[in-house]
């Protein structure tokens, strides 16, 4: 299998996750736009609207199957939001469980902070 197709697969794996998580909420609406193959910012960019308050907002997701570092991920993340003020978030796989997805830095906690504001 292709270094593409792996990674287009964990993409797919990656925006299945993040709905999943969003659905629970229902006081939420979002959509999803995959930019397949993209050298860009963002793999995938999330648009959420908070039925309760009327707050809008969007952000990107980059994702990685192979490991990135703390640091780097913190650089492109500063980037990223100096350059275009998007929020970002990497996903990556989990060390121990390929299977399992982590996003740094931590979405539910910055969900839950964003849906109180």
């Amino acid at each position: 299998m292709s270094q593409y197709r792996k990674g287009y697969i964990f993409e797919r794996k990656t925006n299945s996750y993040l709905q999943e998580k969003l659905s629970y909420h229902k006081e939420l609406k979002f959509y999803a736009i995959e930019s397949r193959g993209s050298k860009g910012s963002a793999d995938i960019i999330f648009g959420l609207y908070n039925k309760k308050n009327k707050k809008r907002i969007w952000f990107g997701i980059q994702c990685k199957r192979g490991y990135v570092s703390n640091p780097e991920k913190k650089r492109d993340i500063a980037l990223v939001s100096r350059k275009y003020g998007m929020i970002m978030f990497y996903s990556t796989q989990d060390k121990e469980k390929k299977s399992k997805i982590e996003l740094y830095p931590d979405f539910d906690k910055w969900l839950s902070k964003w849906m109180k504001t």
